[in-house]
């Protein structure tokens, strides 16, 4: 070999290899958005709720509570009361009410001070409407103090309706209940917290009620709420509901009283007013000492 030739090979050693091509990437697939992710969640969720045992609901243990009547006859006293007070809020939640109303399926039974027979009267509307055959509903116990329809359901312990608004990575489906009785659900209160009224009057409220209501278009949401003139977060509740169920005690509750509870409701809501406990005869469409008297009227109309 040359001297040219030797030069030439040992010219070619020195030159820097090509550069490799760039490696291909295994293809990553993107995340699906927040939303769809967490709407996915959700699913899983209710279908795992679904798929859990019904809970059961002790009827003797309710009567013995005092929130449901004893006797057939008082039963079907009860019943046809109850017709009259839920038949315009079932028109008003499918939009054939004579006013649209923000919210229609959200109800809430309330009253001005403790002892008017409101959680009788939340709980006996929420199970006459689970037998309407075009509706489901849920029950939610939002009287935080005294939680009496989550004490006497046996669901004390249960995570609830607090616990979902506390804590951010628990959808509000985990909280629901399904029970054997047909078409009813029920949400207990679960844990306690110190910032109730403003939990109540969060944008996580908000989000947890449309997650309760807003995928079954045939779902009513029935809230028994504490007295809004005792506690500050019955207000902040009441204020996400479309309808109001005013319970009023007949004979205990003055009309000052009833009045000024009705200052904190608002003109876009529809406002029942529910006279409890007379003693007129049924015959006066009043049912004995717990009885039901449904008035209702729109907020600013006589």
């Amino acid at each position: 070999m040359s001297i040219v030739e030797k030069a030439a090979e040992k010219l070619k050693t020195l030159q820097p290899e090509p550069p490799l091509p760039p490696p291909v990437e295994a293809a990553v697939p993107h995340s699906a958005p927040t939303i769809e992710r967490l709407s996915g969640k959700a699913r899983v969720v209710e279908q795992a709720t679904e798929a859990a045992p019904l809970w059961h609901v002790d009827q003797m243990a309710l009567e013995r509570a005092g929130l449901l009547p004893a006797g057939d006859e008082a039963n079907d006293r009860l019943a046809d009361e109850l017709r009259r007070v839920k038949r315009p809020l079932m028109e008003n939640a499918i939009g054939n009410g004579p006013k649209v109303l923000a919210h229609a399926e959200r109800i809430v039974v309330t009253s001005a001070v403790p002892g008017e027979g409101k959680t009788f009267t939340a709980l006996n509307l929420a199970l006459s409407l689970a037998r309407e055959l075009d509706f489901e509903v849920l029950l939610v116990d939002g009287d935080i103090p005294k939680s009496h329809i989550t004490r006497v359901l046996g669901l004390g312990g249960q995570p609830g309706l607090m616990d979902v608004l506390v804590d951010e990575r628990r959808q509000p489906a985990e909280v629901i209940v399904r029970t054997d009785v047909p078409n009813l659900l029920v949400v207990p209160v679960g844990g306690r917290h110190p910032l109730t009224a403003e939990l109540f009057g969060s944008l996580r409220m908000e989000y947890v009620l449309e997650e309760f209501g807003g995928r079954n278009p045939h779902r009513l949401v029935v809230f028994d709420s504490s007295p809004l003139l005792a506690t500050p977060e019955s207000q902040a509740l009441v204020s996400h509901m479309g309808q109001v169920c005013m319970v009023v005690a007949a004979g205990r509750t003055g009309q000052h009283t009833v009045d000024s509870a009705m200052q904190s409701l608002n003109d876009s809501q529809y406002v029942g007013l529910i006279l409890n406990m007379s003693c007129l005869p049924a015959s006066e469409s009043y049912y004995g000492y717990q009885g039901l008297y449904s008035q209702g009227r729109l907020a600013g109309e006589a």
